[in-house]
């Protein structure tokens, strides 16, 4: 599409005003300068529909990290801090789930059903991915929570490393998976090595096969995530999913 035009010719964009337009209404006036494009106006109403109605987002970002049992304590984490949140489908899954493709639908639609705006991926390396690499580089370092705010791992590759997990996971519908009669096993599927690669042959057949084949699974109650077990992919696990991007929002 060729640039605007900067008159104000009939079917042009018309002219770029000197001034940004707030929610409607001139920003400044005459001698008074242009607010600049690359910086948020307290006016603004955030995109996601902003503070009414209760928006489940609100505080998910922009909050200290707050260790288990430490609820309602000062925390060192500086406000608005970025985060990964980490949490588990609604229900436990045999190994077919349509792929993994199937997988990152359903942490998807989950997230979206809880009000959670930003992009949840499976926790699962299959032949078209490694565990590691569904976070971008630039977020590796970026702390863990569950959904309730409370720091699981300082970041990303330190689950990599051995680090523990250091507190509980919820589903998206605020159950508690270590406690909950709805996962007996305590376990989750993975697929991976300890370090985040594909496990082949233990991915029950690309996350396509609920029959003989087995699949690498952790238990939670031992906090290692990528701890090796191979099940049996007839045994219904938790699938945990791992937020991959933020909303616009929290960009601004």
């Amino acid at each position: 599409l060729p640039f605007p035009s900067t008159g104000s010719q009939p079917g042009s964009w018309g002219s770029i005003s000197r001034y940004q337009t707030v929610s409607g209404h001139t920003k400044g006036g005459p001698g008074t300068p242009a607010q600049p494009w690359g910086h948020a106006s307290p006016h603004r109403t955030q995109m996601g529909g902003g503070r009414r109605g209760g928006d489940p987002n609100a505080g998910q970002h922009c909050q200290g990290l707050t260790p288990p049992g430490m609820e309602g304590a000062e925390t060192s984490t500086p406000p608005c801090h970025p985060q990964l949140r980490l949490a588990a489908l609604n229900v436990p899954l045999w190994g077919d789930m349509s792929g993994i493709r199937g997988a990152d639908l359903q942490c998807y639609r989950q997230s979206q059903e809880a009000g959670l705006y930003g992009t949840f991926r499976a926790f699962l390396s299959a032949p078209s991915q490694q565990l590691l690499s569904i976070v971008k580089r630039t977020d590796r370092t970026l702390p863990i929570i569950n959904l309730k705010g409370q720091l699981l791992a300082k970041s990303w590759s330190s689950l990599f490393g051995g680090a523990a997990l250091r507190g509980p996971i919820y589903s998206f519908n605020g159950r508690n998976v270590l406690a909950d009669p709805l996962w007996p096993h305590r376990l989750a599927w993975h697929g991976s090595t300890p370090r985040g690669g594909h496990a082949r042959r233990w991915d029950c057949q690309g996350w396509r096969s609920s029959g003989t084949a087995q699949g690498m699974a952790s238990a939670l109650g031992e906090g290692r995530l990528l701890a090796g077990q191979r099940h049996n992919c007839s045994t219904p696990l938790a699938v945990l999913c791992i937020e991959v991007a933020f909303p616009y929002r929290h960009m601004w």
